[in-house]
């Protein structure tokens, strides 16, 4: 069977406290967007796990994180099955935009229907979790504000509608692990969001709102990179209606409701950076 594992961006991303057990807490504004990595998922009857990748080169460290979903699903409920996964690589690694974490929400729901267990969402975002702070999310897609580690989710209505969204990925891989050392947590603002008040609003419109909207992780990153932030001030000065660096990066989104102000910003971005126009 065939699976489509979209990517998201985050609109909104602020980096709110440290746990004991290294995990930090968040709030941010998940969207899924129509640009995906596509998977073949079938049962096999020898009760392995067998996986094969194309496409966008991925580490092969024996680590993918569709095995990991995979075996951990079969610990918590072996019934002797197995399966085998083939994945397209199209979302780039390392880039922000949550691929592996939807890539493993794929495998989890897959599995859930092809081994009949019979799993609520719920359940699939409890054992998701313990895979990615991503992972829930891509569970039931959408559009959701998140805090927590990323897995307490209010699904709210598409912030990005009726337009493009242009991804820019410079080929520069951020390590989270990275980001999140070199992440300033006195420098975040301690005051309380008043974004999800206006994102959950019916109507609610871009326009006028999104000074409110940032992103943490954009000052080290931009520091340590500063050819991503002269993206966003690119995309900035060509029109977009909203314009961020996606989770800890590297790609940054330029939302447009014109397409003509889209295709003028493509002759100021290097032509050897990736580059992707989704229609939301």
């Amino acid at each position: 069977m065939k699976f489509n594992a979209n990517c998201k961006l985050n609109l909104h991303l602020r980096v709110t406290g440290k746990l004991p057990d290294g995990y930090h807490t968040l709030e941010t504004i998940f969207q899924e967007i129509p640009f995906y990595d596509e998977l073949e998922i079938d049962a096999a009857d020898d009760g392995t796990v067998h996986f094969s990748a194309s496409g966008i080169p991925i580490p092969d460290d024996g680590n993918n994180i569709c095995v990991k979903a995979a075996e951990l699903l079969k610990e918590k409920f072996p019934a002797g099955k197995g399966c085998r996964i083939h994945l397209r690589k199209n979302v780039p690694i390392g880039a922000g935009l949550g691929g592996g974490s939807s890539d493993a929400a794929a495998v989890l729901k897959a599995l859930n229907g092809l081994w009949d267990l019979g799993l609520k969402d719920s359940e699939l975002e409890h054992i998701g979790l313990s895979l990615g702070a991503d992972v829930p999310f891509f569970i039931k897609g959408g559009c959701a504000w998140a805090e927590g580690k990323g897995e307490i989710l209010s699904q709210i209505p598409p912030v990005l509608k009726n337009g493009t969204v242009l991804l820019v990925y410079p080929n520069i891989h951020i390590s989270t692990p990275w980001a999140y050392k070199n992440l300033n947590l006195n420098l975040t603002k301690t005051k309380d969001s008043v974004i999800f008040a206006e994102v959950s609003k019916p109507g609610f419109d871009l326009n006028g709102s999104r000074a409110g909207f940032t992103n943490d992780f954009e000052s080290a990153v931009f520091r340590e990179y500063p050819e991503i932030g002269r993206i966003k001030e690119i995309l900035l000065k060509e029109g977009a209606e909203l314009t961020a660096m996606s989770g800890s990066g590297s790609t940054v989104f330029g939302f447009f409701k014109t397409s003509g102000k889209l295709y003028n910003s493509l002759k100021f971005l290097d032509d050897k950076y990736f580059l992707k126009a989704i229609n939301v």
